[in-house]
């Protein structure tokens, strides 16, 4: 066979040169021998003598004096005696947590972009703080911008965490942060911190699973199984990548350790094969449902309505898989909530014409023709539409993502009064400037007054809310934090300026003027302009 033939020549070439290097390496030692005389050559001098070289001496014998600086070792409270042990005991093992830190100081934002200052949270507990960012549920605007910065901001860690409570501020923050919808911000946070923490992981599984993109979460999990949060996300991202045999086996060994609830099982074995229950017979509804739970009622062809579910379920209408009505609904459902740009809500009501009528038919045909007239610049076609559409999204509870989709694009010229004074109320929305205010009536130009930062108009007027709000408004920034910090007592003080909603006046001025003290004066007026609204508007909800 060819593959076993030798090559004589290549061979011999090959051992020429080893051969002289082998005779001129025997002898080189004789060489050597003969150029020395007879003692070999050595690299210690002892072996050549026989006799090892003995120690060099040493500065100090036993019974001379101690030197001056074992002196100091030796006196009692010297200046080194605390480099001495106590004992001749080994040290104590100290552990060191090889991590990224304190996940409750990482943030998306800086805190000066936040505009909150980085002892926001002072001595207060973290398990206190958790448990009233998880009460959080602002309804106005003003209070939802201000809970998102304080949610998302780098902050310092509360200095009155408890020695293992580490991380639960953190994700406080990011549960509260899905539960309102904001699943972009919780994902950035999450990145911020590192989300290859096990409890973290989770919250990133169910976002991923919310927006329908599991990818980066399954391929996580295939690399390091041990991230998965329970057996259900380890089997339902096997299959996905097509490991049928191995998600089937471990749902088996699963059931047959009891390792998992009894619906996610049921969903899962009839994911993983069609042929194990009658299809023909829908699963109960469930009284909770998680990501992965949806996910897998909507793979057996069950899927499930968002209406009735947390608001971060409203995500997943917003993909092509959802038809148009569904789409509007949850870009209204969001926007609404303040989760997502206005602009997502814009595009969704663009896509194509409205083939019929009410409900979010209406609000649809509204926005497109509305939209073109801006576009084309027609002063008199947005005269004549915009009370009526304003009214239209404002009984929908769409007062505010409307105001920032229009309120840029108008000024108040050539409009009638009525127009003008939608228009000015669109633009204070938004915190813009309204315009030109001289031809509105004294209410409104006190109104656009107190937006700019001159409270002082409506402390002479006869409106009792309006002068409440303004005298509040007047109040100082305090520089000495309250006792709990700065961080508890905004969030008290975004819930009492709610109840102005509720007809609440006294508690809501007692808010605003907390707000102002706390050193969110801009955040307490946008507040106020939107109170002062909800009759015009239909804020109140």
């Amino acid at each position: 066979m060819r593959w076993t033939e030798r090559r004589p020549r290549r061979h011999a070439a090959g051992l020429a040169l080893p051969a002289a290097l082998c005779v001129a390496l025997v002898a080189l030692p004789a060489a050597a021998q003969v150029a020395t005389g007879s003692a070999p050559i050595s690299a210690n001098d002892w072996l050549t003598t026989g006799t090892p070289p003995l120690p060099p001496p040493t500065a100090w014998r036993p019974g001379d004096a101690i030197p001056p600086d074992a002196q100091i070792l030796r006196a009692p409270g010297g200046a080194a005696s605390d480099m001495l042990p106590a004992t001749g005991l080994p040290p104590a093992v100290g552990v060191t947590r090889l991590a990224e830190g304190n996940p409750d100081g990482k943030g998306a934002i800086p805190a000066e972009a936040a505009r909150l200052p980085r002892d926001l949270w002072g001595p207060a507990p973290a398990g206190e703080i958790a448990q009233e960012i998880a009460r959080a549920q602002p309804r106005l605007s003003a209070g939802r911008w201000l809970l998102q910065r304080m949610l998302t901001a780098q902050l310092d860690p509360p200095t009155g965490t408890a020695q293992g409570d580490e991380g639960r501020l953190f994700l406080a923050r990011v549960d509260r942060l899905i539960a309102l919808g904001r699943l972009d911000d919780a994902e950035s946070l999450l990145r911020a911190a590192g989300w290859k923490d096990r409890a973290r992981f989770q919250r990133r599984f169910d976002i991923a699973l919310l927006r329908d993109e599991a990818d980066e979460v399954c391929h996580a999990i295939a690399e390091t199984p041990g991230l998965a949060p329970d057996l259900g996300a380890r089997i339902y991202c096997l299959a996905r990548a097509g490991d049928w045999s191995a998600a089937a086996l471990t749902l088996h060994g699963a059931q047959a350790g009891g390792l998992l609830e009894p619906q996610l099982a049921t969903l899962l074995d009839r994911f993983l094969d069609d042929g194990s229950a009658d299809l023909s017979a829908d699963l109960p509804p469930p009284v909770q449902v998680s990501a992965l739970e949806f996910r897998l009622f909507e793979a057996i062809g069950q899927p499930l309505a968002t209406g009735d579910l947390e608001l971060g379920f409203a995500w997943s209408d917003l993909t092509g898989n959802a038809g148009w009505k569904a789409r509007i609904e949850a870009a209204e459902r969001l926007s609404r909530a303040g989760a997502i740009d206005p602009l997502l809500l814009a595009a969704t009501y663009l896509e194509q014409s409205p083939a019929a009528s009410g409900g979010v038919w209406d609000r649809a045909a509204a926005f497109q023709k509305l939209d073109e007239a801006l576009a084309l610049d027609d002063t008199a076609a947005v005269g004549a539409m915009l009370p009526a559409a304003t009214a239209l999204f404002a009984r929908a509870g769409l007062a505010m993502p409307f105001a920032r989709l229009v309120g840029p694009q108008l000024d108040g010229g050539a409009l009638d009064m009525a127009a003008a004074e939608t228009a000015a109320y669109l633009r204070l929305l938004t915190g813009l400037p309204a315009g030109d205010a001289a031809a509105l009536p004294p209410d409104d130009r006190a109104l656009i007054a107190l937006a700019a930062g001159d409270a002082a108009g409506f402390a002479d007027t006869d409106t009792a809310p309006g002068a409440a709000y303004a005298a509040a408004l007047m109040a100082e920034p305090q520089n000495a934090p309250p006792p709990g910090g700065r961080g508890l007592a905004l969030l008290s003080a975004i819930a009492d300026v709610d109840a102005g909603l509720d007809g609440d006046t006294a508690r809501a001025s007692a808010g605003l003027r907390r707000m102002v003290e706390l050193g969110q004066p801009a955040d307490a007026r946008m507040a106020a302009v939107e109170l002062l609204l909800g009759e015009h508007m239909g804020l109140r909800r």
